[in-house]
């Protein structure tokens, strides 16, 4: 009788979770921060929402427990400015600018010692 309840609770939760992994899931990107006078924060938008960063203006955006952060100028998609870049450039709001190494600022090197 014991084994049989466990079964039917095993069967069902099975199910439940059929169901729930069949339904599509919906991205939502939230607004955090924002000096885009057009996005306010707690402002809610669809995943492939068109995003107008002007030049010197700031967004700060979260979609699934991520932060980003964009810099104008900028207009895209977030995954149109997410492509193709690090993680720390993401979260540093850098995507899309050169890399540092080819502005001649790469981090972490150092120079070295000439023998005299």
């Amino acid at each position: 009788m014991l084994q049989a309840n466990a079964v039917r609770l095993s069967l069902g939760a099975l199910a439940l979770s059929a169901i729930l992994l069949s339904c599509p899931a919906r991205a939502e990107v939230e607004v955090m921060y924002s000096t885009v006078a057009e996005l306010k924060a707690g402002t809610k938008l669809p995943d492939e929402a068109t995003l107008e960063v002007g030049e010197g203006q700031v967004l700060r955006l979260m979609k699934s427990g991520t932060t980003y952060e964009i810099s104008g100028p900028y207009h895209g998609t977030l995954g149109q400015y997410t492509k193709g870049c690090s993680g720390l450039q993401i979260m540093s709001g850098t995507c899309g600018e050169e890399p540092a190494d080819e502005r001649g600022a790469t981090p972490g090197a150092t120079r070295g010692i000439i023998p005299q």
